[in-house]
């Protein structure tokens, strides 16, 4: 993540760890930095989208839960489940589509394959962190009008005590976003409100 990103996404972090859960904040952060991703590229000039194949979400309130996971390796501990609300609209998928998913800055593969016949997107990235290379696999299925799920996993070659284990995730359309909230808006798991959107394009204008 370059200097801008990471300190547009300062904020954001601190509030993550505000989290009690000490074992959880390590995940949690990695996912942040990654939702504020795909919006500073888009709003940078970069106009091609290799998640083009992905479908959208529903616009609406999202419930997403990483489900509980041990660390790849014997001798990790066990992260907790993890859950957010994310109120969304066509637009805002188009700045942060699925926070999993890094962007095309500083990554050297990017491709997403569509599985007709099992019903799924399988994304596979190759990505620098920090300087650090991170390989990630995903796998999408459902209709993404009313719920969807899958797995992901990351891999880092140069630091593998930072693996993941393959780890299921899930989100439910709630319906309509809540009176106030706005597209972009993300419910923490300490009840921290941010919003992805903002972030991304702060991040853009201190990039010019």
């Amino acid at each position: 993540m370059s200097g801008t990103l990471a300190r547009a996404g300062a904020g954001v972090v601190r509030a993550a760890y505000t989290q009690p859960s000490a074992c959880a904040r390590g995940l949690f952060t990695l996912l942040i930095a990654l939702a504020l991703l795909p919006g500073a590229v888009r709003a940078t000039g970069v106009h091609a989208n290799p998640y083009a194949d992905l479908p959208v979400r529903k616009a609406g309130l999202w419930e997403v839960t990483l489900q509980a996971h041990a660390p790849s390796g014997a001798g990790g501990r066990v992260q907790p489940a993890m859950t957010v609300l994310q109120c969304t609209d066509a637009k805002a998928e188009r700045i942060v589509p699925l926070f999993l998913l890094p962007a095309r800055e500083g990554c050297q593969r990017i491709t997403v394959k569509k599985n007709a016949a099992g019903g799924t997107h399988d994304v596979s990235t190759v990505c620098q962190t920090h300087g650090q290379r991170s390989d990630m696999q995903l796998t999408l299925r459902g209709n993404m009008q009313t719920r969807y799920d899958g797995t992901y996993r990351v891999q880092h070659p140069g630091t593998p005590s930072g693996n993941t284990a393959s780890v299921p995730f899930e989100g439910r359309w709630l319906g309509r976003c809540k009176p106030g909230q706005r597209a972009g808006d993300m419910v923490l798991p300490n009840g921290i409100t941010v919003n992805t959107v903002d972030d991304a394009r702060r991040a853009s204008e201190h990039a010019h």
